[in-house]
């Protein structure tokens, strides 16, 4: 049994060829299947999201541009303590019958 040794040139040129078939495979499939361009779509529920996320930066910032304290409603309440109002019986009824309803301790009928 004789064994036959090919030259060096010969097996690289012989891979080469393999390689290059596969690539010319590979391109003509590649042509036989239209390339479809990327798709995104959001959800309606992610829509909603963003403009929520949107109108609450709009509120945030509405509230950062008012003033910390509402000095109408200190002047308010300054005059009421002065004037002996949240010592009135009226604002105790008042006081007393929210609070009940409030932590549901009124009666049920």
């Amino acid at each position: 049994m004789k064994m036959r040794i090919l030259p060096v040139s010969q097996k690289v040129t012989s891979e080469l060829r393999k390689v290059e078939s596969a690539k010319k495979n590979e391109q003509a499939s590649s042509k036989k299947m239209p390339i479809k361009a990327d798709h995104s779509e959001f959800s309606p529920g992610a829509k909603r999201l963003s403009e929520t996320k949107a109108n609450a930066e709009i509120v945030s910032a509405q509230l950062k541009s008012q003033p910390d304290i509402r000095t109408d409603k200190v002047e308010e309440a300054r005059r009421k303590v002065r004037s002996g109002y949240y010592d009135s019986p009226q604002f105790l009824d008042k006081l007393v019958d929210k609070l009940i309803t409030d932590f549901g301790l009124g009666e049920t009928k």
